[in-house]
């Protein structure tokens, strides 16, 4: 509905937003009169407001009086003292300078007294539209994003189901195997290389004359026969060779090969064995369990931690799981539009992090793919964060000083720290808000989760 702004104002909006400052200054600047205007408000969606504003002409004509002081007093003419230039004179030469000043001044100052009029609260910058400035009056329209108002149904019996794998033998086993190899030594043999074996090469590739290309010789690598990555003529190549053999092993490189300038080509290397080395792996015995934990009783005192390990894997993996299903349950339960101007802020974090990370310069298509490829996730990601915000206000989900107490003990246990250490470091307001805010989403899901009818079979 729309409506002028001399109307009363008593309700209230919650202006929480994420990742958003809230002082957003729509306060008027200090010194700066409230102007006469008129302004209505439309809703054209949950997330947009158009603001219709009307500036009548005496209000422009006071903003054109102090458009021109201010031109006066700057203006230099030849032939006038600074400050001096007559007043009409100014008017017939700088008019529609003075007019586009008085509109560009006009336009932020009344919005920013709508805003507080109207009590909104915008995401991200108005689009300013339709602006006329006909007979002296202005007219113009201000486009903004606010937050949804989300009040939510049915969160606090959702179905969901999440399969519960058991933990098996079989990962136990596979755990142990993992344990092996990582303890596993290398013993030097003096035999034919097997497809298990390591070998030690020098090598050189050679141009296409035949002749070595020196700058180019490697001494002393050491490859894995068993490695996936290894070229498969190499394989072939340095299996049954051993230590002193020398040949030559050519191979063709796979079109979607890692190095573009390789992919698809043909290369020849002169290869010679420097040693063959056979893995060692260690017996699966009480031995082992001591190397990997001296406390150990022995082996199977490893496979007992193992399988709780696993088993406590396996519960977190079924909670996240449940988390997500309860929250896509809620999302499709409960429809409202996201702000697009907190998809593309979202967006534009990720994009800034792949660049800091790849730490090179902007690169617009791979920009592009990163907005493309995870939208959707942003879009989730926020709706989250408003369905979570609903839950928080409609059932009062306060993070208590118990709670915060718990989290710094449990804090402190898992890092092995003091906990007079970890309530140190939460004295930095930012970190602590982020701290506090963190748990309340805690116990929002825990909240969800414990209300949910979850079927595991």
């Amino acid at each position: 509905m729309a409506h002028t702004h001399d109307h009363d104002h008593d309700h209230d909006h919650d202006h929480d937003h994420a990742g958003h400052s809230h002082d957003h200054g729509h306060h008027h600047h200090d010194g700066e009169p409230e102007r006469q205007f008129a302004v209505s408000v439309a809703t054209p969606s949950q997330t947009r407001r158009v603001l219709s504003f009307q500036v009548p002409v005496e209000e422009m004509e006071k903003e054109r009086a102090a458009v021109l002081a201010e031109v006066r007093r700057e203006l230099r003419i030849p032939g006038f003292r600074k400050g001096k230039v007559p007043p009409g004179y100014i008017e017939k030469n700088y008019a529609e300078v003075i007019a586009t000043d008085a509109v560009r001044n006009m336009l932020p100052l009344v919005y920013e007294q709508a805003l507080v009029r109207e009590r909104l609260i915008p995401l991200g910058d108005p689009r300013f539209d339709n602006v006329e400035f006909a007979d002296g009056a202005l007219k113009f329209d201000a486009t903004i994003e606010v937050r949804p108002d989300v009040v939510l149904k049915g969160y606090d019996r959702v179905r969901v189901e999440v399969p519960k794998r058991a933990v098996a033998d079989e990962d136990v086993a596979r755990a142990v195997a993992t344990l092996r190899e990582r303890l596993a030594v290398f013993e030097t043999v003096d035999r034919p290389a097997t497809p298990a074996d390591t070998v030690v090469i020098d090598y050189v590739p050679l141009d296409e004359q035949g002749q070595p290309e020196e700058q180019a010789r490697v001494k002393g690598y050491a490859v894995s026969l068993e490695s996936e990555s290894l070229l498969e003529e190499f394989r072939a190549g340095l299996v049954g060779m051993k230590a002193g053999d020398e040949k030559q092993i050519g191979v063709v490189y796979p079109a979607d090969f890692g190095d573009a300038d390789l992919a698809g080509e043909s290369r020849s290397f002169q290869v010679k064995v420097a040693e063959v080395k056979q893995k060692l792996l260690p017996e699966a015995d009480d031995a082992l369990a001591k190397r990997v934990d001296p406390s150990s009783a022995g082996l199977l005192e490893l496979r007992l931690r193992i399988r709780k390990e696993l088993e406590a894997e396996e519960e977190a993996r079924q909670r996240r799981e449940v988390d997500d299903k309860v929250v896509d349950a809620i999302i499709a339960e409960n429809p409202f539009e996201v702000p697009q101007v907190m998809v593309e802020n979202y967006l534009s974090s990720l994009v800034d992090e792949d660049r800091r990370h790849r730490g090179g310069a902007a690169d617009e298509t791979r920009e592009r793919e990163i907005r493309e490829l995870f939208r959707d996730a942003a879009e989730r990601t926020i709706r989250r964060f408003f369905i979570l915000d609903a839950v928080k206000r409609q059932e009062k989900i306060e993070v208590t000083a118990a709670d915060l107490d718990e989290r710094v003990r449990r804090m402190a246990e898992h890092v092995g720290r003091p906990e007079e250490e970890i309530r140190r470091a939460l004295e930095q307001p930012g970190r602590r808000r982020g701290f506090e805010s963190d748990l309340q989403d805690e116990k929002t899901m825990a909240f969800l989760r414990e209300r949910a009818e979850v079927k595991t079979g």
